[in-house]
């Protein structure tokens, strides 16, 4: 994009017809490990109101991401934290989701695989209360690069075992381009999979509590500098035993209510 502030005009817009008794309406949560030199474009290119923040998180990086986020911050209104030890991306998230502010959370990546004009496409569903959750999906929408065979086997493996065991179906369920209504901020506490298997966990928690996730049509980049440090292996694992342990809770929590559901029913107030 050319001109990232008329790109956004159509979202400013619709925004400033919102009220909301919080400072902001949108917090954008971005986490950072050695991305210098993405960071500084990634955030160049953000919209910028009055009614959006901006968070970065720096996860202790060892290259120069902190001084090109600084240099961005001569542009635009950034909150910076800085992590004084490397504690991956799930926890870079979590410090983001406890230093915002806004009515709607989003969380996009660093390294410019993400487009900062697809963030309206996340945010609409939920001020239209259509969704609390949303996820940006490649699928719904596209992206420009080859996609590694392993990738979509592992999506599509993790889809069918969300809806089999969870009864929800998500394609793009590994990418970190989403938006959370804070009403539901509630499920990121106790997180137990913050690295590997965090974004799972997230769509599992959303789901157990009942509430709507929906994908939103993305365009997805090719990464131009780095390379991915998700480690497959670990990552099948850790999805595995997430789910695993979710649907363990899942019974056990149906369980529960069927006993006090049975107890009601005994009881001398209860009324058929």
């Amino acid at each position: 994009m050319s001109n990232f502030s008329d790109s956004y005009q159509k979202m400013y817009q619709y925004i400033e017809k919102i009220k909301t008794n919080r400072k902001y309406l949108i917090s954008i949560i971005i986490p950072v490990y050695n991305e210098e030199y993405t960071v500084f474009s990634v955030l160049k290119s953000l919209p910028k109101n009055n009614k959006i923040e901006i968070i970065v998180i720096d996860d202790h990086s060892k290259d120069n991401s902190i001084k090109e986020i600084e240099r961005a911050q001569k542009l635009l209104n950034i909150k910076l934290i800085k992590h004084i030890k490397n504690g991956g991306y799930g926890k870079a998230i979590l410090t983001g989701i406890k230093n915002a502010n806004g009515s709607i959370l989003i969380t996009m990546d660093s390294d410019g695989q993400h487009l900062a004009r697809d963030i309206f496409t996340l945010v609409k569903p939920i001020l239209d209360g259509e969704a609390e959750f949303t996820i940006g999906s490649r699928y719904l929408g596209s992206f420009n690069y080859r996609l590694p065979l392993s990738t979509r086997i592992g999506e599509v493996f993790v889809e069918i075992l969300l809806w089999i065991f969870f009864g929800q179906r998500v394609a793009s369920n590994q990418g970190g381009f989403r938006a959370f209504n804070r009403k539901i901020m509630h499920i990121f506490n106790n997180i137990q999979y913050p690295d590997f298997a965090f974004t799972t966990e997230l769509i599992i928690r959303a789901k157990i509590y009942g509430y709507r996730i929906k994908e939103c049509p993305i365009k997805l980049m090719d990464r131009a500098h780095g390379k991915s440090r998700i480690k497959l292996k670990n990552l099948a694992m850790n999805i595995i035993f997430c789910i695993a342990r979710y649907f363990i809770l899942k019974i056990k929590m149906k369980a529960f209510k069927e006993k006090q559901l049975h107890y009601i029913k005994k009881s001398r107030f209860y009324k058929s």
